[in-house]
Order: structure tokens, then sequence, then C-alpha cells
């Protein structure tokens, strides 16, 4: 699909509908898209191209819009390969192409395509520019959004920024504009679920791009997946503020809960019942039935979190592991937990969620715990009515508070964020290969 978005800037969209995995693990709904820009001033630019499993449909939007001329520029924001596919065609059908990508990029280009040779390569930085005739596009570096090369760009003469992944989603195409999407809340909720789990371990490189992109005058986002954004502006800064920093969406009470034999989803109905009698706002992912993709969405919407799981194999249940170990693989922060576990001779669930919490950083969990000894009996309610009461009341209760050893260490001269217990001496950043000397801890 071709679009026309403003004076002479094209939409190249490749909608796969059939896809129903991204990055070899997270269910996609409808499929995916894949954008790609050209803009037919002076000159003329490619943003960016498209995924294999769209590579043809690319390459015959790219020969429409260009429509017999020649291609100058090649801009390559992000070099992850669902948006590089295209590397070789556009070099084979436009050898002269001069290629704007940054420094990182570049050797990212060559260890996917060693055998890519562009006779002309402009190494892009911050403040870079590449004027077009109207049209001047402004590099900003966006590292960690979500890969160490990333870089944006800025249009001035139509005030738009080509976002690379932020402020993408996971869906094709329907309209190209957000703002026309009849249903909201399901595009809200498949950019919660694409920012959550593409973007959501690196919320400080988030705020740094964040604050960039607030001092420019933008009235259109660009992204790599999903519509592009115009009305829905002020709603995306919004939500990416609040998810970088960690912070809840809404006030409520979220409960995860996985079972066996179905026991200690007594516990969850139990809860349910009680949170909707006091009307409390409340939500829950049954890891039996749902995705992580799913748990760690909603784990970004709610400050407080109750966990339910049995004891298996004289250990915590798999699926409440892998959730909780995803949300330390995402770096959650800001919340606070209520245990519950059940057992049948030596109940360790509860010992062992614990122990992975302890290394979430900024986390709590309250004091009051159920065990649950095999089924859920009349002795356990009045446990379980205090464990909504204490994890409502927050900071009022008795609480330990847990937090890791983890500290962000920040490059002066890049910003590349580092996230490590302590900073190696011998470390370089991975942007622009200054030393140890040259970061700063920011925490």
């Amino acid at each position: 699909m071709i679009k026309l978005i403003e004076k002479d800037v094209y939409l190249l969209n490749q909608n796969n509908y059939s896809q129903r995995i991204f990055e070899g693990e997270i269910p996609l709904n409808k499929g995916m898209s894949y954008n790609a820009y050209v803009i037919l001033d002076d000159k003329t630019a490619l943003l960016d191209s498209a995924d294999s499993s769209v590579l043809n449909e690319f390459v015959d939007n790219l020969k429409t819009v260009l429509n017999g001329r020649n291609l100058d520029y090649y801009v390559i924001h992000h070099l992850e390969p669902d948006h590089t596919a295209g590397v070789m065609e556009v070099l084979k059908l436009y050898p002269d192409v001069t290629l704007y990508i940054s420094a990182l990029g570049y050797t990212f280009l060559k260890q996917f395509f060693p055998d890519a040779e562009f006779k002309n390569v402009v190494k892009v930085s911050e403040g870079t520019k590449l004027n077009l005739g109207h049209h001047e596009l402004t590099f900003v570096n966006a590292p960690m959004v979500h890969w160490p090369e990333v870089v944006v760009s800025y249009d001035a003469y139509i005030k738009t920024l080509f976002s690379a992944d932020a402020f993408g989603s996971f869906t094709v195409i329907e309209d190209i504009d957000s703002s026309d999407y009849k249903d909201q809340d399901e595009l809200l909720y498949e950019e919660r679920r694409y920012y959550t789990n593409i973007v959501g371990k690196y919320g400080e490189q988030v705020q740094n791009t964040l604050k960039k992109a607030k001092t420019l005058d933008i009235v259109r986002f660009c992204p790599l997946h999903g519509p592009i954004h115009t009305k829905r502006i002020p709603t995306c800064l919004k939500y990416y503020d609040l998810w970088s920093k960690y912070e809840k969406e809404e006030d409520g009470v979220l409960i995860v809960y996985c079972s066996i034999y179905g026991h200690s989803v007594k516990a969850y109905e139990y809860l349910d019942k009680r949170l909707t009698k006091l009307g409390v706002n409340h939500d829950s992912v049954n890891l039996n039935k749902e995705d992580f993709s799913v748990a760690l969405s909603k784990s970004f919407i709610f400050e407080k979190i109750i966990l339910i799981a049995p004891t298996f194999n004289m250990d915590l249940f798999p699926l409440m592991r892998e959730y909780l170990l995803t949300l330390k693989d995402h770096a959650i922060k800001n919340k606070t937990f209520a245990l519950i576990e059940n057992g049948s001779w030596a109940p360790q669930a509860k010992s062992q969620m614990a122990k992975i919490i302890n290394q979430f950083n900024s986390c709590q969990t309250i004091a009051t715990a159920l065990t649950i000894k095999s089924s859920l009996k009349e002795c356990d309610l009045e446990i379980l009515d205090k464990i909504c009461d204490d994890i409502l009341k927050g900071d009022s209760c008795q609480i330990n508070k847990n937090s890791s050893n983890l500290h962000h260490f920040r490059c002066k001269l890049c910003g590349f964020i580092l996230e490590a217990d302590k900073l190696d001496p011998n470390f370089k950043c991975p942007l622009c290969g200054k030393d140890a000397s040259f970061f700063e801890m920011i925490d």
C-alpha cells in the first residue's frame, strides 16, 4: 500500500496478515505492519525498508512511488532485520545511492550484510542534516530505543518525526492515521503490548528520547510499525512517559495466577468477588491460558499485584517463575506485591516468588501472605480479606522493601545508559567507544 502523507512524503506500508508470531515468541492477533517512507523532493530519499516476509511487495511499492526516478539517499534508522531485509535489493536497484546511517548502525550493517558495498556512506550523529530541497532531515540519537544504534530523524518542513520503532504497535494498518481507528481501546492495548515487550526494559533511554522530542515542533509521528500519529500524539507521549517511568496507568489491583488442578483458582475467584464488592478496579491474568506478553503488558497498568501460584517439584510452578523472570528481564519497578502460595507437603512457591522479587528494583511485598494447604478453606478467607485490605493501604501497611543492587551509568558524550551493579573500569561505550571515565552514575 502506498499513501501520500503530505508534500511529497509517502508511506510504503506492507501488512503481513498471516504473521502470528513476532520476534519468535510474541503472538500477534491480526498480523504485523512494516513501514518505510519515501520523500520525493529535489532529491529522493528512502527511509528504511521492510521484513523479508513482505520484501517483494516493498520492492514493488518502492519502484512504483519513484516512478522511474533515481534514488539519491537511503536512510537506515534501525538495523533490526525486520526493517533491513531490503538492503541488498535497494543496493542492486540503485548502486549509486548514498547511505545515511549511524556509526554503530554501519557496524551492524556489515555484520548482517558483509557483501553490501555502498559507494557513499555518511555516518550520522546528533544534529547531522540531510537536505533534500524543501525537506531537510535532522538526525537525533535514540540509543536503546530499543537497539543501541538507533537514530530518529525530524523533518521541520512538515513537522514530522520519523521515529523508528518508537510509537509502534502490534497490528496491521487499517487506517493510516491512528486517530481514525474505530476501536481505540484495542489500539492502545496493542501499543502497550508492543512497548512493554519490545522497549519496556529501557525506560531511562526512552525518557532521554522523550526529552529531545519535546524540544521539537511535532505534528506527526511516523513509526516503522503500525499507523502514523497526529491527533493522538498527546496520548502517545502520555503513555510513553508513564510506561518509561514505570508509573501506574490506573489505580487498582492486578491478580496474576496459575494452577495445576484448579485449587489455586479458588483463591483468585474469592479475591475477584471481594474486590468487586469493595468497588476496587481490578484485572487478572490466568497464566495457564494467557501469553506472557499480555501478562507483562497488564503489569505496567497497575502498581499493586497479587500473585497466586502452586508449588511444583519442591519449587515454584514454572509459569509463575517465567512470568516473574519476564518482569525482571524488563526491569520492572515501583510495584507492590502480595504473595499467595499453594502446596500439599512442602510449600515453596512463596519463598521462591519473594526470592525473584528481591532482585527487582524499587519493589516491595506486603507482609500479609497466605499458604493454602492443598485446597482453599474457610479459615483462609480471613487472610485473603486482609491481603486485599493491606495491599490497598499500600505504604501504610507493613511491607518488606526490595531494591536490587543495579545502578544506571550514563555516557556523558552520547547519552548511552548502562545498567549494572558496578561500572567495570574496562567498559567501553557501545555507541561512541568512550571508556569508563566518560560515564557518570545517575541513581
